[in-house]
């Protein structure tokens, strides 16, 4: 099986924290987001990541850019698709720059690694900020929680890349002349950045508007019970399938950063 691989540009966002004192803080500006649509070689839509809510970006000066042509109904709309006919959406991660938008699909499983839901209960100092559990909390009966290397569908593969959260993965995709390696956000890891932000700042900000970024004590039973009773999704026998598959070891190899400005314009990788 083949597939194709669009990227759907969400939009731009700029995280920022201001204050009096002197905050050394990187500079995140104008961040270009971007889901990624896959089709297959029978049109089957498939989603990875679904994107930012301008209105959940922490920081106390933070902003973004959504206009018409960034929402994901009016991409899905340029390639003759709906959010309702999407029914299967994997996420990289649950940051809230890429799981916004989990509820515009109400038809399909959300794969995540198992290890992205326990790492929220180990979170470090603040790093709860880091998520929006509102995005995705009422979808959670749909969620397909699968542990360690898994493939989805012949030459669809989700792989464990953890370091920029503790279940983050990355999607490898076969297409007709290369293989596409979804990476997310994994090259990176934010550990440090929240060690840059003294610890009053913090406290200014968690008493502000800033409190609706602090969900830990409230949500986080909620996950605890929740994760009890769930199995892990039993991934498919494709080994028929990829035994009758022509070799691909020519096949040149790519990978994809869901931050990358050079992704902006391009309808296909």
């Amino acid at each position: 099986m083949n597939y194709k691989v669009h990227p759907l540009l969400n939009g731009f966002f700029t995280v920022s924290f201001s204050s009096e004192n002197d905050v050394k803080f990187p500079k995140v500006e104008n961040i270009p987001s971007f889901s990624f649509l896959i089709t297959d070689e029978n049109n089957i839509p498939i989603l990875v990541d679904t994107g930012f809510d301008i209105n959940k970006i922490p920081g106390s000066d933070s902003t973004g850019i959504i206009k018409e042509k960034h929402h994901l109904k009016y991409n899905l709309k340029k390639f003759g698709f709906t959010p309702l006919d999407i029914k299967t959406v994997i996420q990289t991660h649950l940051h809230w720059d890429h799981s916004a938008n989990i509820g515009l699909f109400p038809n399909a499983d959300i794969f995540v690694q198992k290890a992205e839901i326990e790492g929220l209960f180990n979170l470090r100092k603040n790093e709860e900020t880091s998520y929006s559990p509102s995005h995705w909390l009422d979808s959670l009966s749909r969620f397909r929680l699968v542990q360690g290397t898994c493939e989805l569908r012949p030459g669809l593969k989700l792989i464990p890349s953890s370091g920029h959260t503790e279940g983050h993965q990355s999607v490898e995709i076969k297409t007709a002349d290369k293989t596409v390696t979804l990476i997310g956000d994994s090259p990176f890891s934010y550990e440090w950045l929240w060690t840059l932000i003294p610890d009053e700042q913090w406290a200014e900000f968690k008493s502000g508007d800033g409190s609706r970024f602090y969900w830990l004590n409230k949500s986080a039973p909620i996950l605890k019970e929740w994760l009890k009773n769930q199995p892990v999704f039993v991934c498919p026998d494709n080994m028929d399938q990829d035994m009758k598959t022509s070799p691909d070891t020519e096949k040149k190899e790519v990978k994809i950063f869901s931050h990358d400005p050079g992704l902006i314009g391009k309808e296909i990788i």
